[in-house]
């Protein structure tokens, strides 16, 4: 009976990852100083996002100046605008008409809060659009 030689099959490491072309890399930093508490909060805020301190702070940083180059609605705060402004316009054109009733202020009130979300998404829309043209009445 014959030993053959056998030899175990040889394991080809993974290859490093290979940049693309288009990829850039991050080759500018910033420092700054902490105390201990302000770098705590940083830590647990990291932490509960699942990142290191480094990768939080550059994605809070870059968030924060992202939102910063647009105006900051509340949507909350909006729509409740719009139900005031519906309740408003809706009290003085049924109250130029008469004496309103208890049932008649109640039904222009369900109104004004049916309809103030659906107008606050139409406000936001129409300003998101109109954000990149000029106000009318600018031409030279």
């Amino acid at each position: 009976m014959a030993i053959t030689d056998v030899k175990p099959h040889m394991l080809v490491p993974p290859a490093a990852p290979v940049a693309s072309a288009n990829e850039t890399f991050r080759t500018k930093s910033i420092g700054t100083r902490l105390t201990e508490a302000e770098y705590a909060e940083i830590e647990a805020a990291a932490a509960r996002a699942g990142k290191k301190c480094a990768e939080w702070l550059r994605d809070a940083a870059l968030a924060y100046a992202r939102d910063a180059q647009e105006a900051k609605t509340d949507p909350i705060l909006l729509a409740e605008l719009m139900g005031i402004r519906g309740l408003l316009l809706n009290l003085f054109a049924a109250a130029s008409k008469g004496p309103l009733s208890d049932e008649s202020l109640r039904k222009i009130s369900a109104c004004a809060d049916s309809i103030k979300q659906q107008k606050a998404d139409e406000f936001l829309t129409n300003l998101r659009s109109n954000s990149g043209a000029k106000p009318p009445g600018n031409e030279p």
